[in-house]
C-alpha cells in the first residue's frame, strides 16, 4: 500500500535491481530513502580471458585459446603501465567492440592466418 492508500499487487517471481558503479565519473549517487529499500549484492570481477576465448570461438577463431590468452595480457599490460586518462578504456565494452571487429575482419577472410587477423584488428583499434 503506498501512501496515498492505493494498493498494487505484486507479483512473487518478479524483482527491481538497481545497478549502481559508485564513485564511477558523472554519476550520482542514490538518496537514503530509496538505498534502505534495496539489498546490496555484491559483484564479481568477469573472467575476461573466459569471454574472448567464448566469443573468438563463436565467431570461428579455432585458435582462440592462444589468442584470448595474448589479447588478454596485452590488455592487463595496458591497464598496468599506460597513463590512468580517462580517453583509454580496456575494460569490457572496449574489449567486446575488439571481438566484434575481429568477428568480420575473419568472416572477410576465412584463409588468412587468425593470429595475423587478431593483430591487425588490435592494432587498427587502439
Amino acid at each position: 500500500m503506498f501512501v496515498d492508500g492505493q494498493n498494487v499487487a505484486l507479483r512473487q517471481g518478479c524483482s527491481y535491481f538497481i545497478t549502481m558503479n559508485p564513485g564511477y565519473a558523472g554519476r550520482q549517487e542514490l538518496p537514503e530513502n530509496l538505498k534502505a529499500l534495496f539489498r546490496g549484492v555484491c559483484m564479481m570481477v568477469p573472467d575476461f580471458m573466459l569471454i574472448m576465448r567464448v566469443k573468438l570461438a563463436g565467431c570461428g577463431y579455432y585458435e582462440n585459446v592462444i589468442i584470448a590468452k595474448k589479447f588478454d595480457l596485452l590488455y592487463n599490460l595496458c591497464k598496468q603501465q599506460l597513463t590512468k586518462q580517462t580517453h583509454y578504456d580496456y575494460g569490457l565494452r572496449n574489449i567486446l567492440s575488439v571481438l566484434r571487429t575481429a568477428g568480420t575482419v575473419k568472416r572477410d577472410n576465412l584463409e588468412a592466418s587468425e593470429l595475423l587477423l587478431m593483430m591487425r584488428t588490435l592494432r587498427d583499434m587502439n
